[in-house]
C-alpha cells in the first residue's frame, strides 16, 4: 500500500486510489516512496524582527548539533529526490536540511555549521534579489534583510550547500497567470545559468503555495522536484513537503512527543503568511503602472558595500 508523508510521519494512501505525478503519469513503481525529515529553515540571524522565520544562529547550530549527537546524517538534493521517486530507501536517522530565500546570516552562521559537523544543505535562491536587500517582503519592525551575492553562492557551492530555484521575484504563484507563472521559473532558471553555469533541477514553490497546475509548469520548464511546506505529500516529487522551523520549534525539530503539535503550528503559521503576498498586492496597487517592475512587486535595493 503506498504511503504519504506528514513531514517526516508516514502515512497510508489508499491502495484503490493510484497515486500520480502533476502529469498524470503513474509514479515510479518499486521501493514505496517514502520522504526523510525534511526541514526548511528562513533567516538565520542575530538581528531580531518581529516575524516568525527567524532563528538565533545559537539555537539554529544547537538543533544541528542534536541531531548530529543522535546519529542522524543528512541528504543531498540528488537522494531527497530519489527518495521522492522512490529510488532509493530511506533510513530512520537521515535528515535533509533547506534553506528558503537565500539570506545572506546564512553564510556567516549556518552554513559555516552545516559544514562544521559533515552535513550537507539546499538552498532555494530568488534570483532576482540576490546580492540585494528583501523589499519582496514586509519589513516587520521596520527592518531589511539583505539577500546572498552570487559571489557568496558561487563560494560555498561545492563545500556542502547546494543552490536551486526560489523563482525569480518570489510572487505567491497560485495568484498569477500561466504565463506569469512560467515566466518566473523560466528567468530564475536562466538567471542561475548565467550566474553557476548550470540550470537548477529544484524549485522551491515561494510560500508554499501551489498546485496541479504550477507543479506541472515546474517540469515542463526542466524542473523535476518541487519543494512545499507542511501540509502532507501526496506521493508527487514535484510536490516535497518540508517542516518550517520558527521560533517555537522543539530543540529537535519535528522529533519528539510533542511533534504532532508543533507540525500544526507550522502549517497554521504557513498559512497566515498569505497576509505578506495581501500586502504586496495592495502596495502593488498604490504604485503608478509607470513605475512597476514587470513581475516585481517593491524594488530590489541594492546593499551597499556588498
Amino acid at each position: 500500500m503506498p504511503r504519504a508523508i506528514l513531514a517526516g510521519t508516514a502515512l497510508e494512501l489508499p491502495s484503490a486510489v493510484p497515486a500520480l505525478t502533476s502529469s498524470g503519469a503513474p509514479l515510479a513503481a518499486g521501493r514505496p516512496r517514502v520522504l526523510p525529515h525534511i526541514l526548511c529553515y528562513h533567516k538565520i540571524e542575530r538581528r531580531l524582527e518581529l516575524g516568525v522565520t527567524r532563528l538565533s544562529p545559537r539555537r539554529f547550530a544547537r538543533q544541528l548539533e542534536r541531531f548530529a549527537a543522535d546519529g542522524w546524517t543528512s541528504l543531498t538534493l540528488d537522494e531527497v529526490a530519489a527518495s521522492a521517486r522512490g529510488e532509493r530507501a530511506v533510513g530512520p536517522k537521515e535528515l535533509a536540511i533547506t534553506f528558503d530565500d537565500a539570506y545572506r546570516g546564512l553564510r556567516d552562521y549556518a552554513f559555516p555549521a552545516v559544514e562544521a559537523l559533515g552535513f550537507t544543505g539546499t538552498c532555494f535562491v530568488i534570483t532576482e534579489f540576490a546580492g540585494r536587500l528583501n523589499a519582496w517582503d514586509v519589513a516587520y519592525g521596520g527592518r531589511r534583510f539583505a539577500h546572498l551575492a552570487w559571489r557568496d553562492i558561487r563560494r560555498w557551492e561545492g563545500r556542502g550547500i547546494e543552490f536551486a530555484s526560489h523563482t525569480a521575484t518570489h510572487p505567491r504563484l497560485t495568484w498569477l497567470n500561466d504565463a506569469a507563472v512560467r515566466h518566473e521559473m523560466v528567468r530564475s532558471r536562466s538567471a542561475m545559468v548565467a550566474a553557476l553555469g548550470r540550470a537548477p533541477r529544484a524549485i522551491s514553490y515561494p510560500f508554499g503555495a501551489f498546485g496541479d497546475r504550477e507543479a506541472a509548469i515546474a517540469r515542463n520548464e526542466g524542473y523535476d522536484v518541487g519543494f512545499a511546506l507542511a501540509g502532507k505529500w501526496n506521493g508527487d516529487p514535484m510536490a516535497v513537503t518540508r517542516l518550517p522551523v520558527y521560533p517555537w520549534s522543539l530543540p529537535m525539530p519535528g522529533i519528539g512527543r510533542l511533534a504532532a503539535v508543533e507540525r500544526a503550528g507550522a502549517l497554521g503559521a504557513n498559512r497566515c503568511a498569505i497576509g505578506t503576498s495581501l500586502w504586496k498586492r495592495w502596495r502593488e496597487g498604490r504604485t503608478p503602472r509607470h513605475e512597476r517592475q514587470p513581475g516585481v512587486t517593491g524594488l530590489a535595493e541594492p546593499v551597499a558595500g556588498d
